[in-house]
């Protein structure tokens, strides 16, 4: 009876699995492909004329392509770097022992690498979209709930803990001893650099003289901004789809498996 309980809860999970990933991922690829680009200017006259019109609060769904900026550039904490956006982390990688048995059952010891997140930092600045044909731009806020959010790891460091005083911020850091011994600290940073191509997908909001990229009030419509390109997006999101397929497959072979071999 047991074999047929976790045999069924894993056809069951496979078949879940194998519905909701690929049909969400050909939903976004829909609205990504069908979707035509709208210039910033265009966008600005669709929501002037209907806040004149007296439909104040009215949202626009649209797709945006233009180059990252940002009216205050704040710059990365490890590669001091102005940027549009960053998201900064700080690990402390250390060295620990660990007990396990070998395939003879015989108990040994043996150190392995490991890494520990300290912080994390993100600017906190309006990222805004330009058009390149104009002066005209667009404002998002890339901590609002539901974003997808592609950047790319601009910087990638380990110092050694011998070269801490180089930094000041290390020098300084307090942190709890982990494992054996502290090898020495890992900075990595995600950023979208000053002029980098942008795509945006989300509702538009007049505020002011000011457009302001919202998330859709639809939660099922996707919203995106990125560093990728469209066709990149959507062959992303086939790749996605495809993983999920074979996953699927495997969860409800093994469910059935279970149900005829194991008593």
């Amino acid at each position: 009876m047991l074999s047929f309980i976790i045999g069924g809860i894993l056809i069951i999970g496979g078949a879940i699995l194998g519905f909701i990933v690929p049909r969400k991922m050909k939903n976004k690829n829909i609205e990504i492909k069908f979707l035509k680009t709208i210039p910033i200017g265009e966008l600005k006259e669709i929501l002037t004329g209907n806040a004149e019109a007296g439909l104040e609060g009215y949202r626009h769904y649209s797709e945006l392509k233009g180059k990252a900026g940002s009216d205050d550039p704040q710059k990365t904490p490890y590669s001091n770097k102005e940027v549009a956006y960053y998201n900064a982390s700080l690990y402390q990688v250390y060295e620990e022992t660990e007990t396990y048995r070998d395939e003879k059952g015989v108990t040994r010891r043996r150190v392995k690498k490991s890494q520990s997140l300290i912080s994390n930092q993100k600017s906190s600045n309006l990222i805004t979209l330009k058009d390149p044909a104009s002066v005209d731009k667009v404002y998002i806020d890339a901590a609002q709930s539901g974003l997808k959010l592609d950047t790319l790891k601009t910087f990638s460091k380990f110092e050694p803990s011998a070269n801490k005083r180089k930094y000041g911020f290390l020098d300084n850091l307090k942190y709890s001893a982990m494992g054996s011994k502290t090898l020495g600290f890992k900075m990595i940073e995600n950023t979208i650099p000053l002029g980098q191509s942008l795509y945006l997908l989300g509702e538009a909001l007049l505020e002011g003289k000011k457009i302001n990229i919202m998330r859709p009030r639809d939660s099922k419509k996707p919203f995106i901004l990125s560093v990728k390109s469209e066709d990149d997006m959507v062959r992303s999101n086939n790749r996605s789809a495809n993983i999920a397929l074979v996953f699927a497959v495997l969860l409800a072979l093994a469910g059935i498996l279970i149900m005829m071999f194991m008593r």
